[in-house]
């Protein structure tokens, strides 16, 4: 009799087990609420329209968008993610609240880069998701730490307080010369060591002027210092006043920090197609002086020092009158013709 109720009672929690293994439960109503995000991420999913739950924080890119976007924003964070990564919908959460927390500070992004091909391919992604720090247009870090909010604000904030930020391509130095109005450029024989520290301690004092770094002979070209310059070489790129000022001292700290003092405010603009809005949009009263490009250097050196006895009341402008471009055009439109330098005010 004793052994009948025990294989009865196995038989029948054997049953039960079968059953439970056939059968799951269902999670109550309970467990439903207490955890929302994980299940209207489920739900979501079905659809691939999860990322819509951060739009708020989060600005969606594509393809069309894109290099616009880079181009009026200077830092910004990319995630470059799949629609049916498990990893990239649990990052989601925490990227957009590291974008709250950096609200003001830095953009924070989101780019489909399984559906976006071209993008995938131009910046490598090669998993998912992959986070990229650009500045001014240009990809310069990843993100390789802890995926919570707290690390990937702070690490947004270290990155955007280095010094110096460093060129490799052409491409990047267009894109750049696109979002700056002044720079320094450094060509150093190595983006990391003494040179590169020296420069980045220079800027530290310079917080509104951005600095960058090449070793590449191409991109030290196209901002105007030759390729085969003695390193470490350094220029500074005034784009409103049209002005390329090279840097003739020993390379330390203190020399380029006193070179960058004395040239970033020029005392006389001159009028290029880079600067021109600038110049007509300045609210300060102005004096403008047309002059041929060679031949008038007396006359610039002493239009010079009127602008520096008068620094600070008036803006100084500077027409290259027979230039190609911008020069000639406005010297047309002002009725100024020939040869002979001309002074107006404004």
């Amino acid at each position: 009799m004793e052994k009948t109720k025990t294989l009865l009672l196995l038989l029948t929690s054997s049953i039960i087990l079968f059953k439970l293994y056939l059968f799951p439960p269902t999670q109550s109503h309970e467990d439903l609420k207490a955890e929302p995000d994980e299940l209207e991420l489920t739900n979501l999913n079905n659809n691939h329209t999860w990322p819509l739950l951060y739009a708020k924080d989060v600005v969606s890119l594509n393809g069309k968008n894109f290099s616009e976007f880079m181009g009026k924003n200077r830092n910004v964070m990319v995630m470059f993610y799949a629609n049916w990564c498990y990893w990239s919908k649990k990052l989601a959460p925490e990227f957009a609240a590291a974008a709250k927390m950096l609200k003001g500070e830095a953009d924070l992004v989101m780019v489909d880069a399984y559906l976006e091909k071209d993008l995938a391919k131009e910046y490598n992604i090669l998993a998912y998701p992959t986070l990229y720090l650009f500045v001014a247009g240009v990809r310069q870090f990843q993100f390789f730490g802890e995926r919570t909010r707290d690390v990937i604000s702070a690490w947004v904030r270290e990155k955007m307080t280095l010094g110096t930020y460093s060129i490799t391509t052409t491409d990047e130095a267009e894109r750049i010369l696109t979002v700056e109005s002044k720079l320094v450029l450094g060509f150093l024989h190595d983006l990391e060591g003494m040179e590169s520290e020296e420069l980045a301690a220079a800027s530290k004092l310079h917080s509104d002027v951005n600095f960058y770094q090449t070793t590449s002979a191409d991109v030290a070209e196209f901002f105007h210092i030759h390729p085969k310059s003695k390193r470490p070489a350094l220029i500074f790129l005034h784009l409103e006043a049209g002005k390329a000022t090279p840097f003739r001292h020993q390379f330390t700290r203190l020399a380029i920090a006193n070179f960058v003092t004395h040239t970033k405010h020029p005392l006389v603009v001159t009028l290029t197609i880079h600067n021109a809005q600038f110049v007509f949009q300045d609210p300060r009263k102005q004096l403008w002086l047309f002059a041929p490009a060679y031949g008038s250097d007396k006359v610039i050196l002493t239009f010079e020092e009127v602008a520096k006895a008068l620094k600070g009341k008036l803006l100084h402008v500077y027409v290259e009158m027979n230039s190609e471009g911008v020069g000639r055009r406005v010297s047309q439109e002002f009725g100024v013709s020939g040869n002979a330098p001309r002074v107006s005010s404004l």
